[in-house]
């Protein structure tokens, strides 16, 4: 998982980049063949792969690691808290979920599949996306209640696919073929994206939940429900207040979840060999249709945090 907030220091303070690994546990039949080959040491970050045939164990560190016990709670508290107080703050932030087919990255990101809107939100392996807003309209109807009319809050969501070289609309699924345009002021955005306005908690896990039942998913031999996408789920928020002297402040975050396709070899696909290799236009879309944060986190992500995004990779591949 990689997480960031753009536009220069977060209010949280720390690094705009940050990497995170999580384990998943072992399958049924994984365990059977062999035990896990990853030792974690949440204290310290590190990831230590055991060295099989007499290999040297490997030892790889990130900001911070998630056992195969760690429960969807503790997994958005280290890696999703921080990015979505940053968007109520006016800052641009994303998680990104990577990795090989089967590694839980819908998981993390949206939780188990739900029949209702009612289901997805009580679901307790709901994913960061449905924390997040619970986060986010928490604290919005605090501040609201604190500043008493001073000030204004309007949310509108957005959840996109990118399928086939293809940009869909998860919201209007007979909108397909969708462009990405530059502006000076609105920075990078896709062009005809429905972003409704959303005024609850509850609206917005009903576009979240709408969203996903469009989503293109497919049996693998790795996975039997395997996302077949790359998906965009876009949380914008815009305040304005009321300031002495009949002065307005208006701030605007975004906030974005980003589930890429999984990874793996062509044999290992039962869908008909369908290629997920990634052109670079299409990596632009998938960062770009949060806004200008793709362009923050790029300029802010320095050699180390890029070494330790290669290091994950080598997990995934292990």
């Amino acid at each position: 998982m990689v997480s960031g907030s753009g536009g220069g220091t977060s209010s949280s303070g720390g690094s705009e980049v940050r990497v995170y690994v999580r384990i998943r546990p072992l399958t049924q039949a994984e365990a059977q063949k062999a035990p896990s080959s990853a030792a974690v040491d949440p204290s310290k970050g590190t990831v230590v792969l055991r060295g099989m045939r007499g290999e040297q164990p490997r030892s790889f560190t990130f900001d911070g690691v998630l056992s195969e016990s760690a429960s969807q709670h503790e997994a958005f508290e280290l890696a999703g808290r921080a990015a979505a107080a940053d968007c109520l703050a006016g800052y641009n932030g994303s998680t990104y979920v990577y990795g090989q087919t089967g590694a839980g990255k819908t998981y993390s990101v949206f939780g188990c599949p739900a029949n209702s809107v009612a289901e997805l939100m009580a679901d307790t392996h709901r994913g960061f996306a449905c924390r997040a807003l619970e986060q986010v309209f928490a604290e919005v109807g605090r501040h609201t209640r604190e500043a008493a009319g001073l000030v204004n809050y309007t949310c509108t969501c957005s959840f996109l696919e990118i399928y086939k070289e293809q940009i869909i609309d998860l919201l209007d699924p007979s909108s397909v073929g969708l462009q990405i345009r530059a502006d000076p002021v609105r920075g990078v955005y896709v062009d005809r994206l429905y972003e409704p306005t959303v005024t609850s908690l509850e609206e917005a896990c009903d576009v979240l939940f709408r969203g996903l039942q469009h989503r293109r998913s497919g049996a693998t031999h790795m996975n039997e429900r395997s996302s077949r996408s790359h998906a965009v789920f876009a949380l914008s928020i815009q305040a304005i207040e009321q300031c002495p002297g009949g002065l307005t402040s208006t701030r605007v975050g975004r906030l974005s979840f980003v589930d890429l396709a999984g990874s793996e070899r062509q044999q290992g696909l039962a869908d008909g060999g369908l290629s997920l290799g990634v052109s670079s236009s299409t990596a632009g879309a998938v960062g770009g249709s949060g806004s200008s944060h793709a362009d923050d986190a790029a300029a802010a992500s320095a050699a180390a945090q890029r070494t330790r995004v290669r290091e994950a990779g080598a997990i995934n591949r292990s």
